[in-house]
């Protein structure tokens, strides 16, 4: 399982705040007896670059593992829309990085489909058709919510 992808994900599109992955690294390391080094770095990170940092090393590790195949832009843009849904994100601020090329979701494959970026065009400029909005990013919030699923799960309560 791609865990630290799956927590990387969500600590880059913003959707985890510091308490958070603090609070879910401690939980893991009060259940748990053993475990990797990178949970306790994850517990004592005090920002985004350093859990980034924690984790690089593993990251890589499980990038070779055959079971870890996933897009990280498109399950980013899942957690913006959760963020959206949510109403910790705005429209214009989902829209503002899916159009911003230094964005970690730029390189989304759903953003190289023509209907899709038409919508994205039309809603930013005020054309909000929240249905096909809706129907574009439900499988990639599935998907993030699956991860979160995933994550919340790991090493719970397996003393």
């Amino acid at each position: 399982m791609p865990i630290i992808h799956y927590l990387h994900t969500a600590i880059v599109s913003g959707y985890l705040k510091k308490e958070q992955w603090q609070f879910w690294a401690d939980e893991r390391i009060v259940q748990n007896n053993e475990l990797d080094e990178w949970i306790y770095d994850v517990s004592i990170a005090k920002s985004k670059e350093e859990v980034c940092n924690a984790i690089a090393y593993y990251k890589t590790i499980e990038a070779f593992d055959k079971n870890t195949f996933y897009w990280e832009p498109d399950v980013v843009i899942g957690y913006y829309y959760i963020r959206y849904i949510n109403g910790t994100m705005s429209l214009s601020e989902l829209l503002f990085r899916l159009y911003d090329e230094d964005d970690v979701s730029s390189e989304a494959e759903l953003l190289s489909i023509p209907e899709v970026m038409s919508v994205l065009s039309e809603a930013k400029m005020g054309n909000i058709d929240s249905e096909k909005i809706n129907e574009l990013f439900l499988p990639l919030e599935k998907i993030a919510r699956k991860q979160l699923e995933e994550l919340d799960h790991y090493l719970k309560n397996t003393q």
